[in-house]
């Protein structure tokens, strides 16, 4: 008998995590810390991909949760 789980999970959270990490790993020159918050900040450019990402990821994780 296969043991299975059901979780629950955010997925635009998820989405957005993954849309950020890869960001991150693979465009991190256009991603700035602002000394005086720690706060990271994208570039338009950067925020360009990120929206790019993000809808991809959230179309896979859709896709995958209505199998």
């Amino acid at each position: 008998m296969k043991d299975e789980h059901i979780i629950t999970i955010n997925k635009v959270e998820l989405a957005s995590e993954l849309a950020h990490e890869k960001l991150i790993e693979n465009w991190q020159d256009e991603v700035f810390k602002d000394e005086n918050s720690e706060v990271l900040e994208y570039t338009e450019k950067a925020q360009d991909i990120f929206n790019l990402l993000y809808d991809d990821y959230l179309t896979l994780i859709e896709k995958t949760i209505n199998k």
